[in-house]
């Protein structure tokens, strides 16, 4: 075989083998990950992946407890908010249609003051966010943001 066919398949061998460790050409890697709540998967929510000392945030959108997110290899610290379904709203002259009341579930341990913290790794591309604990139950009563989204939409009870 001439010495330019080799390396044409060497080359070739290489690529391939780069894009089966799922790393692109920037470094990132491809993540297919589940996430779970009490070990049900989340249903609608997202994730975050921040840096704790050098690379770029990262987030995906969970769907039926899976997603996917190219990222930067090392230490990351997640985050993770979920929504459920609670309730409809009543149907004002101004917004006919009834809209789904949606309720984040996920406690701010888990999000917003986070401390999990996960190593991605090109050698394993898959990852498992399982989270466990009490939920936030939904508030009585219109909250603020309700209040105001009430008289910003006319005034109807949401």
């Amino acid at each position: 075989m001439p010495n330019f066919q080799m390396r044409g398949l060497i080359c070739l061998a290489i690529v391939s083998l780069v894009s089966l460790t799922g790393c692109s050409g920037d470094g990132k890697v491809s993540i297919d990950g589940t996430a779970t709540w009490n070990g049900e998967p989340i249903q609608q929510g997202y994730i975050e992946f921040q840096p704790i000392t050098d690379g770029q945030f990262a987030s995906a959108e969970i769907v039926d407890g899976k997603f996917r997110v190219s990222t930067l290899p090392g230490k990351r610290l997640v985050r993770v908010t979920a929504q459920k379904q609670i309730g409809m709203t009543q149907p004002t002259d101004r917004i006919p249609e009834s809209r789904p009341i949606m309720h984040q579930f996920i406690p701010a341990k888990f999000n917003s003051q986070s401390k999990k913290e996960i190593d991605i790794s090109a050698d394993d591309p898959k990852l498992e966010v399982a989270l466990e604990g009490a939920e936030i139950k939904p508030q009585s009563g219109l909250s603020m943001d309700d209040k105001r989204r009430m008289n910003l939409s006319g005034g109807g009870r949401p």
